[in-house]
């Protein structure tokens, strides 16, 4: 199973974490595009550790981006299957 990796940014208050917030990219994106968001967000949750991993494999129609699972008919069983497999390696 592959391992998560992607930005991270400690809590504000400077102490160890109390809670974790995971904050996850859409398809084609990556974690660097979304932990701006927890700069913003940890002033109100300055206990808080963020962060944004990026997804398992590169995209198909954007290789400079990451995808949780491939789309490729857009359609509600297709995301519920893609879900089902994401959902282990985001549990690990």
């Amino acid at each position: 199973m592959p391992l998560l990796d992607g930005p991270r940014l400690a809590p504000a208050y400077g102490g160890p974490a109390r809670r974790l917030v995971v904050i996850l990219h859409g398809f084609g994106a990556d974690g660097h595009d979304l932990i701006e968001l927890a700069r913003v967000w940890a002033r109100r949750l300055p206990t808080a550790a963020f962060v944004a991993p990026n997804a398992p494999e590169r995209c198909t129609m954007a290789p400079s981006g990451y995808q949780w699972f491939p789309l490729t008919f857009r359609d509600p069983t297709e995301f519920w299957r893609g879900v089902n497999q994401a959902a282990p390696i985001l549990d690990a």
